[in-house]
């Protein structure tokens, strides 16, 4: 008679994958790809699109690869961010200010009234 095989935790086969592929737990970091402040929010399902814990939009990053994803190849010290999440964050929030203000400008106008047109190679008399 064989004795029952216990499941082995998620937790473990997490480590030992880690560990086949060169990394220990404390090396690693998980970033989100898009990042979730640039990702549409689903009000009917209460989750990003795509949904924030999606393994095919998860990745496995060194702690030095994943803060150089974030705040660029500069790091966090540099004047500019370019080239990382944080940077495209902030881009996306200023294009939508400014679409915000455009619209409020274009919704405040008053129609113009209706202009006669002169019909045009006709000379009047």
């Amino acid at each position: 008679m064989t004795t029952p095989r216990r499941k082995i935790p998620v937790m473990a086969r997490l480590i030992v994958a880690l560990r086949e592929l060169g990394y220990t737990i404390n090396e690693i970091e998980w970033h989100h790809e898009p990042p979730l402040a640039l990702r549409r929010w689903d009000a009917r399902r209460k989750d990003y699109d795509p949904p924030s814990n999606d393994p095919d939009f998860i990745r496995i990053l060194t702690k030095g690869q994943h803060k150089t994803q974030t705040h660029g190849p500069g790091g966090e010290k540099r004047i500019t961010t370019a080239g990382g999440d944080l940077h495209a964050i902030r881009k996306a929030n200023r294009l939508a200010e400014k679409t915000d203000e455009f619209r409020r400008r274009i919704l405040k106008r008053k129609p113009s009234p209706k202009r006669t047109r002169k019909p045009w190679g006709r000379k009047s008399k």
